[in-house]
């Protein structure tokens, strides 16, 4: 199964026209991608997937790819209410495995905590948990390399905007390389794709709205926490040399929960190392 052969489709999701690949039969799994991705994130990983008999669904994300860029909605339960609507349009009945890197994490373990009777496992990858943790890791410190400065400067108004503006390769081109371990896991070829919806009008609205509305999304996170424990089976992954400790800061919020570190491996875990993650996501599945 290669990865162009999946088939795409534009749903009409609350109000917007989503980009959706699938292909595939059996049990259905939901895999969302994080800041600068696209469903191309999944390039690597989805036929794998597919070819051990299980139907994949990849949306670029409302604001992000080939979907339409509204200049809202992009807090974390807005982004469930669209997982869901697509889910209901593609009129799967049963139970989905969700699967979310980096801040498309943030909507699957929320997407868990609020409908756990829709879901059948969820998957979170190299990303910090709101609410929790993720202050310390914005905080300008010796610890954190002076903290992760691109939350406060994406959701600053107006300023991405002004800044990134014909320059969005030389953007993009910097942030890929502080979180890739291996460089050359990503071509040419590959940020062309990212870059031809990046750079095009309204391309980076997805990009800032995330983090413009991270804060809510927080909130979203301690009430979510506050009802107690995750309780559909969880498995988190981190990169040796991206949020190693991602497991390790979920186990408190989850009542089933594996993981680990994933060895040699930077922030992009699905364009790193898509062999390792696609087996250990197999076997998680397959134990469920």
């Amino acid at each position: 199964m290669k990865f162009k052969n999946f088939t795409s489709d534009k749903l009409f999701i609350n109000g917007n026209r989503i980009h959706v690949r699938t292909a595939g039969e059996g049990t259905p799994i939901l895999l969302i991608h994080g800041w600068l991705g696209t469903s191309y994130t999944w390039r690597k990983v989805a036929p794998q997937l597919v070819e051990n008999g299980y139907r994949v669904i990849i949306p670029d994300m409302r604001g992000y790819g080939d979907s339409d860029k509204p200049v809202s909605g992009y807090d974390g339960l807005t982004l469930v209410s669209d997982l869901r609507s697509i889910i209901q349009t593609l009129e799967i009945t049963e139970k989905v495995h969700v699967v979310g890197w980096d801040m498309g994490a943030l909507p699957t373990f929320l997407f868990a905590a609020h409908y756990p009777n829709e879901v059948a496992s969820i998957t979170y990858l190299d990303e910090p948990l709101p609410g929790v943790n993720l202050h310390e890791f914005t905080t300008f410190k010796k610890e954190t390399h002076g903290g992760y400065w691109h939350f406060g400067f994406n959701s600053s108004m107006d300023l991405p905007e002004l800044l990134i503006a014909g320059k969005e390769r030389e953007f993009w081109n910097y942030l890929y390389s502080l979180m890739l371990y291996n460089p050359e896991s990503i071509s040419e070829k590959d940020k062309d794709e990212y870059l031809r919806t990046y750079a095009a009008a309204g391309g980076i609205r997805g990009s800032v709205g995330w983090y413009r509305e991270a804060l809510i999304t927080t909130d979203q996170f301690l009430a979510a926490i506050e009802k107690g424990k995750i309780t559909v089976p969880v498995l988190a992954l981190g990169g040796q040399y991206g949020s190693a400790y991602t497991h390790s800061q979920l186990v408190p919020y989850c009542e089933n929960i594996q993981g680990g570190i994933i060895p040699n491996c930077g922030h992009m875990v699905a364009e790193e190392q898509p062999d390792y993650l696609s087996n250990q996501l197999l076997e998680f599945f397959k134990n469920i």
